[in-house]
């Protein structure tokens, strides 16, 4: 598992630095630039949407010649684009520079993160995604204070090139040599396709496409990515608009990424008795017991701080079930391509989320019809899930 740990650790990086750090940058360049939020995020919306049509392709190419060139160059492009941000003097190149890191997300992040744990794995691969789950689930908790810290310390400008030396340090070497281990799932295939060629009359990729499994469990990692949009957007607003104070809402939201790591030890720890089917059903009710707590929560009550339990728990979990999905329904064989499928269609909804509730929000008044379809959502995540996993 020492394999699986290095790896880990890229990831740990990658997500913390190209995801999670977008938002600690808003601030500093709004100040000097005079940008609005909307103008700002429109760049990690596009990066998302760059991300989710990328993947196809990147999974198409992990299948066939596994991860290692490709999440090796991946990385050392992120560090180019980051030394390229701290030279930023116009929104369109902030722009370019994210539509850039949109290409780097889809080759390092965690499908391809478990597309080689599966492929190196095998029988074993359950036990190598719950351990790189629960050592990235700290990227937040590591970084987004790192990160701050950098700002306040050095500047912006400073902070991106900080970034890509600490990119450049960790990720381009655990690729480039630690990959070394991984089976390449097309090694000894003769008369190989175009990389970014997919087979969609015969093969497993075809064969995935006329199964139902697929389908049903693509709606429901797409109604799963709409949620988890929705919140990490909208609910800091959603809570000040209901009188919490900022505090409060600094803290509930706070608990969430130690809650998402609860939920995969827990899953780690009944693993004899939780399969794949039944971690599904215990993340999609979780996710709709977590929206009723925030639905009801006031700051008379303390709802908000049970709310994240579950909710963080249900995120937690069904990140495990995304990596195990393809293998146990569908079958081993073109892993990347398929969950390259299933992370465009996720990849969209997270792009398109938060400017949908808005304009609910907007037409409402209120947060009370975003709440609603927010779990209306839910709860289609859970019956597409059931209908994924029936005998």
């Amino acid at each position: 598992m020492t394999f699986v740990v290095w790896l880990s650790i890229a990831q740990t990086v990658s997500w913390g630095i190209l995801f999670y750090g977008f938002a600690v940058f808003i601030k500093p360049l709004t100040e000097e630039f005079g940008w609005s939020k909307a103008e700002i995020t429109g760049a990690f919306t596009l990066c998302l949407l760059v991300s989710g049509l990328v993947s196809i392709s990147a999974g198409g190419i992990l299948d066939r010649f596994g991860g290692r060139w490709l999440m090796t160059g991946a990385s050392a492009l992120g560090v180019v684009l980051l030394g390229a941000a701290s030279f930023t003097e116009s929104l369109l190149s902030y722009y370019l520079v994210w539509i850039g890191i949109g290409l780097v997300t889809a080759a390092t992040f965690y499908p391809s993160g478990f597309a080689v744990v599966v492929a190196t794995l095998g029988e074993r691969a359950r036990q190598g995604v719950t351990l790189m789950t629960l050592i990235a689930g700290f990227a937040s908790t590591v970084f987004i204070p790192l990160i701050s810290l950098l700002i306040d310390q050095v500047g912006w400008r400073d902070s991106f090139m900080y970034l890509g030396i600490i990119l450049l340090a960790t990720s381009v070497p655990i690729h480039g040599i630690v990959l070394r281990q991984e089976r390449v799932p097309g090694a000894g295939a003769t008369d190989r396709p175009r990389i970014f060629t997919i087979d969609l009359k015969s093969g497993p990729v075809a064969a995935a496409l006329r199964n139902s499994k697929f389908w049903w469990i693509g709606i429901c990692f797409t109604a799963n990515s709409f949620v988890m949009a929705g919140v990490t957007v909208h609910i800091i607003p959603l809570m000040l608009e209901r009188g919490f104070n900022m505090a409060t809402v600094i803290a509930t939201t706070a608990m969430i990424g130690p809650c998402q790591v609860s939920g995969r030890i827990f899953v780690t720890v009944f693993e004899k008795w939780i399969d794949f089917r039944m971690a599904g059903l215990i993340s999609s009710i979780f996710l709709l017991i977590g929206f009723a707590l925030l639905s009801f929560a006031q700051p008379d009550n303390s709802l908000n701080f049970i709310f994240p339990i579950f909710y963080g728990a249900a995120l937690g979990i069904i990140t495990i079930v995304r990596a195990l999905a393809v293998p146990e329904l569908i079958g081993p064989a073109a892993y990347g391509a398929l969950n390259g499928l299933l992370g465009f269609a996720s990849a969209m909804a997270l792009a398109a989320t938060p400017v949908l509730l808005s304009w609910i929000w907007l037409i409402s008044g209120n947060y009370t019809a975003p709440l609603i379809a927010l779990s209306s959502v839910g709860m289609i995540c859970l019956f597409s899930f059931v209908m994924a996993v029936r005998r």
